[in-house]
């Protein structure tokens, strides 16, 4: 236990936020939350430990949910973490929350949550009794990084696992801690679903295009455009996918310093292009990353993934993969190259030809 707490401090979790005896932590009628953690990196984890704009990670164990199993803060293992978990599935009602996507692959066997229950069939069992299913990251809203070309392991989504449920999708490579505390604040208050899009994100912070709350976009009604990556200014003529991503990253930004305040930077603000890490096809659909118009040094670009990447110093013609899934190319004085697949294909020259 002290280990344990000793880790949690490392995070912001005070020593009484480490799960251990889950009585005297929870707050009397909270509601209960199971979070299962499947094939991803923790990141949302981790972001949800960072959290301080609308409360501390130690308010949101104690006061505000009874979280009876989550494998990255619980002090408890084995069979002891096992018992809670499957005490609290036979009684219906709680919150069930997933992190990383589902691999259905070789009947499941690519992702097991102890001896003898793969995440597959655990998203299944545990959606049964729930009275809400939150999908927490993009791997889990959508399949995500954890899906993303070849996808050894077919790993999917949980709205492709449960259909006919009813699943909070709440994006993001990782979510913002607020979306994630700001959803769950909703379903205690109001005891249901907030609105929701077509792809089941919170309108509340899933509801506008980056690209329209941008405060580069008059640079780009003007076709003003950033002199390079690093560079401020309008990031669409290297491969942004703000015109195509919804979130409200412009304005809340990442990082809160303090209770009530707004983050202190995003991925435009620090001059690289949005990602497009909401959308449901990421990362495959918003790639490759970073890439150039047609005369390889600005030109405008598509924002739909389906052409190369090329990063030019003097070159004179592009190359890339024809389904932008990688592809890059660099040149520092010649012409360029790439992979007809865009799988690999990087290529290099340093004195033309």
């Amino acid at each position: 236990m002290k280990g344990a707490a000793a880790v949690g401090a490392a995070f912001g979790v005070s020593g009484m936020g480490v799960l251990g005896t889950r009585s005297a932590l929870a707050a009397t009628g909270a509601p209960r939350v199971i979070w299962l953690q499947g094939q991803g990196c923790t990141g949302c984890s981790v972001s949800l430990l960072n959290t301080i704009n609308y409360m501390t990670v130690d308010t949101l164990l104690l006061n505000t949910i009874d979280l009876k199993y989550d494998t990255t803060v619980m002090a408890a293992a084995g069979a002891a973490a096992v018992a809670a978990a499957e005490t609290n599935r036979a009684r219906p009602g709680y919150v069930l929350v997933v992190e990383g996507a589902i691999p259905t692959g070789a009947s499941g066997k690519y992702c097991t949550l102890w001896p003898g229950m793969t995440m597959h069939d655990a998203v299944r069992l545990y959606a049964k009794n729930a009275a809400a299913v939150l999908a927490v990251g993009t791997c889990a809203c959508y399949g995500g990084m954890s899906a993303g070309k070849p996808n050894p392991t077919n790993a999917k989504g949980v709205r492709s696992i449960l259909s006919g449920k009813t699943v909070i999708s709440i994006p993001g490579c990782p979510a913002s801690p607020d979306w994630i505390i700001g959803t769950i604040a909703y379903y205690i208050k109001y005891g249901k679903a907030p609105a929701r899009d077509a792809v089941g994100r919170p309108t509340d912070y899933y509801g506008k295009r980056i690209h329209d709350q941008c405060p580069f976009r008059p640079d780009y009604d003007k076709g003003v455009g950033a002199a390079g990556l690093g560079s401020s200014g309008c990031m669409y003529s290297y491969g942004c996918n703000g015109p195509e991503t919804y979130s409200d990253c412009p304005n809340r930004m990442w990082n809160s310093p303090a209770a009530g305040a707004a983050g202190v930077n995003w991925c435009i603000g620090a001059r690289t292009p949005c990602q497009g890490c909401t959308q449901p096809d990421f990362p495959d659909g918003r790639s490759p990353f970073y890439k150039l118009g047609a005369d390889g040094v600005s030109g405008a670009t598509t924002t739909s993934g389906t052409t190369g990447a090329t990063t030019t110093n003097g070159g004179t013609t592009t190359g890339g993969g024809t389904n932008g899934t990688t592809g890059a190319t660099t040149t520092t004085g010649g012409t360029t190259g790439g992979a007809t697949n865009g799988t690999t294909g990087a290529t290099t020259t340093t004195a033309g030809g």
